[in-house]
């Protein structure tokens, strides 16, 4: 590691995200601290490079997360080789974290730092972040589907899921849409069958539009994360894309989108 700036910058380092306060609060800033912990671990297991951001933006080091403890709520980064440099960020009154998890920019900021010894090393230590910015930028206007009748995906289950003993004849299973765009939906992964595990692909599933009509498409995992629900219980949720989508299906899409935005407002 050592002290660069961004006009010589190499391509592991990543620049803080430049968007309006009000722009990331909106779209991007997750707050769930089991959240935030779970994609901290992922960046951390890994062992993603992260660009720590002191004093400046023009200076930096790049790191990785060493640990990520849950009980004392904080955060181990790797010290590195320069003692000069560690000085200086352990006198930083703010730190910018930026790294990827699941090709998903991550950015979070921390005011206070620590030195400690972990493994037999110098490390940094800061403080859980109380909010972290999760910023994946879609090509298409995605919405959520209504909360009280939600949206169903009829997934046919592949031979090799299904248990040869059961007595279950079903050859589908219904998952929970959480929102739809053309480009692709968000599911709740809980079926006890069927695993949304990523790249993996479910072909000739069906999808119910009300007062549209019914949509077949082929779906792609493209990452899984756990989410917190509004009544504060915890679960997997899916982000999946559609493969090769009809342009038949797309309109059909679009309506529907249209109608729930009319009915929203």
């Amino acid at each position: 590691m050592s002290d660069l700036n961004q006009e010589n910058k190499p391509p592991e380092a990543m620049s803080p995200i430049e968007l309006s306060q009000e722009e990331i609060d909106e779209n991007f800033r997750i707050h769930s601290e089991i959240d935030i912990i779970y994609i901290l671990r992922g960046i951390m297991q890994k062992k993603s490079l992260v660009t720590l951001y002191f004093g400046t933006k023009q200076k930096f080091i790049l790191t990785s997360i060493l640990n990520v403890d849950k009980n004392n709520k904080e955060i181990v980064i790797d010290y590195g080789p320069n003692e000069e440099l560690g000085q200086q960020i352990l006198q930083a009154k703010k730190l910018i974290f930026v790294t990827s998890e699941n090709k998903v920019k991550i950015e979070f900021v921390c005011n206070q730092v620590r030195k400690l010894g972990f493994e037999g090393q110098d490390a940094f230590a800061v403080k859980l972040p109380t909010s972290l910015v999760r910023m994946q930028r879609r090509n298409y206007f995605r919405i959520a589907t209504p909360v009280t009748k939600p949206l169903v995906c009829i997934v046919p289950i592949p031979l090799d899921e299904t248990d040869e003993n059961s007595t279950n004849t079903a050859a589908n299973a219904e998952i929970t849409l959480l929102d739809i765009s053309c480009g692709g939906i968000a599911v709740i992964d809980h079926h006890p069958v069927i695993s949304f595990d990523p790249k993996k692909v479910f072909r000739d599933c069906q999808i119910s539009l009300p007062e549209v009509g019914i949509i077949t498409v082929t779906i792609k995992v493209q990452n899984t994360y756990e989410v917190t629900l509004r009544n504060n219980l915890t679960c997997k949720k899916a982000g999946c894309e559609f493969i090769a989508l009809p342009s038949k299906m797309e309109t059909m899409i679009q309506r529907y989108i249209v109608r729930q935005e009319q009915i929203r407002k």
